[in-house]
């Protein structure tokens, strides 16, 4: 009778352990916001900032991707990453010294990604994207751009940026990423309940900022923010979204820091781990 005893006090313990290991403290209400990076992130089929790579995320359960934010000369925007063209197409220059018409029919470099849309307008994906309004979209606003007058610049693309959101409707669906305090501030601006998010050079640095703009919260690598500096920017009321999370094992990792938002590159992992 004793030796069953001990069984089950000892399975009862090792249960109670198991679930004390799923339990996350953060803004949320102890849930954390899956979103691709990029889509399906990295190793995948398909581009990254591509049609086929945000749609295949949202199929495969994430709440959203986030993806990034270009501005072409003509104020159209689309989703695509590196500063220069040539990181990653046949072309070359940055987005914003091209009208969208000059670069529309730009390729991959890499061949496994030639048969796929290249750079894709935002009101293109957000017009096909079924139910747009079931999932969460981080905008990581990239301000490359040769213009002399930045402050122009940002002014512009913070105005067709607002313009989008309230044409899709996307006001309770968006996150909106930046390093640059000026943008933020004009986003602001056109909305004060955007949830906006400080990009830092260090967690102090976005701590600060976050505190001094009254920002949503920050947005870090994994790399460089532990789990007590998470729970001291809640502690303030900051939320905290973190990336440069590629594998099982930092996302296990991410997950145990307690963050609001997780940007994963191993989307369907991630989902399994929470669920």
């Amino acid at each position: 009778m004793e030796y069953f005893k001990y069984i089950m006090l000892t399975s009862l313990f090792l249960f109670s352990c198991q679930k004390q290991e799923n339990i996350i403290s953060n803004l949320n209400g102890g849930k954390i916001i899956i979103l691709g990076h990029g889509g399906l992130g990295r190793y995948t089929p398909y581009p990254s900032n591509s049609y086929e790579s945000i749609l295949k995320c949202l199929e495969a359960g994430a709440d959203g991707s986030e993806f990034d934010v270009q501005m072409t000369k003509d104020s159209i925007l689309v989703a695509f990453h590196s500063a220069d063209l040539s990181d990653e197409t046949d072309g070359e220059g940055m987005i914003n010294d091209y009208n969208w018409e000059e670069i529309k029919n730009s390729t991959y470099n890499s061949g496994i990604y030639r048969s796929h849309q290249m750079i894709v307008p935002l009101t293109r994906l957000f017009e096909k994207l079924p139910n747009l309004h079931h999932y969460q979209f981080s905008f990581d606003c990239k301000l490359y751009s040769h213009n002399p007058d930045l402050n122009e610049f940002y002014a512009i693309y913070a105005r067709t940026l607002h313009k989008m959101i309230q044409k899709y409707e996307l006001e309770n669906n968006i996150y909106i990423e930046s390093q640059t305090k000026d943008f933020l501030a004009l986003m602001q601006q056109k909305n004060v309940n955007y949830p906006l998010l400080i990009y830092p050079f260090s967690f102090e640095d976005g701590l600060n900022i976050a505190k001094e703009m009254n920002l949503f919260g920050i947005s870090i690598s994994t790399r460089d923010i532990s789990a007590s500096q998470i729970a001291e920017a809640h502690k303030e009321n900051v939320r905290v979204a973190i990336w440069s999370v590629y594998t099982h094992k930092q996302n296990k990792e991410a997950i145990a820091k307690n963050p609001d938002i997780i940007q994963t590159d191993k989307v369907k992992d991630l989902i399994d781990l929470l669920q």
